[in-house]
């Protein structure tokens, strides 16, 4: 009798170990899966970073390129006309008054593309600093008279790196850019905080406004997504508010994270 007693005992605890043994291979086996799952998810991340790092960098260069084409040669054919214009003013001073006109409009052309050189420079961008390349762009999009621009900008101590201040700036053109094409707008309205770890960038207009998810299902919805790729890659949130015939609101904001970029 005490033989089966103890035969059943060893039995029930061989079964108890097999048992045990069997849910600590699951559970060591289930941790080395999430501890694989977490590297390659890590992985992943990291190559897509680096990859938008690479597009971002090959954007700007021929960004810088195309800069420095329209400086050097458009900007010289526009000099020589302003330069035929004054000597036809000379040469013909009975002509002055219609040349008038066209030297206004040279002046200014020439204005608007020592403008936008600049702003496609990012060297440029970086040596005056984000809050001046906003200003710059502000006074640009206010020389086109395409819409009344309001601008407000508060500004405390940035925390912001270079390469977030370069991807706001060039989130803030790509908004710009479409409401030039698109907005039919008659106000535009940006407000700018940056300081006290906190940093929201509000772009308003009062224009025809669209519907984000049609635009979405469509093909011309680039600009929208670079503008939410740009964000995510900078680590700051991007709201887009807007309803056919209401406008459009942007916001950009978010505590400054170093680490992104």
């Amino acid at each position: 009798m005490n033989d089966i007693v103890l035969a059943i005992v060893s039995a029930t605890l061989l079964i108890l170990l097999l048992v045990s043994g069997i849910i600590i291979a699951f559970f060591i086996s289930g941790r080395e899966r999430m501890k694989q799952e977490k590297v390659l998810a890590e992985t992943r991340l990291g190559f897509e970073r680096e990859l938008r790092q690479a597009e971002t960098e090959v954007s700007e260069y021929i960004m810088a390129q195309f800069a420095q084409e329209l400086h050097d040669n458009i900007g010289q054919l526009l000099t020589a006309m302003h330069i035929q214009v004054q000597n036809q003013k000379l040469d013909h001073p009975e002509l002055a008054g219609g040349l008038q006109p066209i030297e206004i409009y040279l002046a200014e052309t020439t204005q608007q593309l020592r403008l936008l050189s600049r702003t496609l420079n990012n060297d440029y961008i970086g040596r005056i600093g984000l809050m001046a390349a906003l200003q710059l762009e502000v006074e640009r999009l206010s020389g086109l008279r395409r819409f009344r621009v309001h601008w407000n900008a508060t500004q405390g101590p940035s925390q912001l790196n270079k390469d977030q201040e370069l991807m706001i700036f060039r989130i803030f053109q790509e908004i710009t850019q479409n409401a030039l094409r698109h907005s039919n707008a008659s106000n535009f309205h940006i407000s700018v905080k940056n300081g006290d770890n906190i940093f929201e960038l509000r772009v308003q207009d009062d224009g025809k406004g669209f519907d984000e998810e049609e635009i979405l299902r469509g093909n011309k919805a680039s600009g929208l997504r670079n503008i939410r790729k740009r964000a995510q890659m900078a680590g700051f949130s991007c709201e887009i508010v807007s309803a056919p015939g209401k406008g459009t609101l942007f916001i950009l904001s978010g505590p400054p994270q170093p680490g992104f970029l």
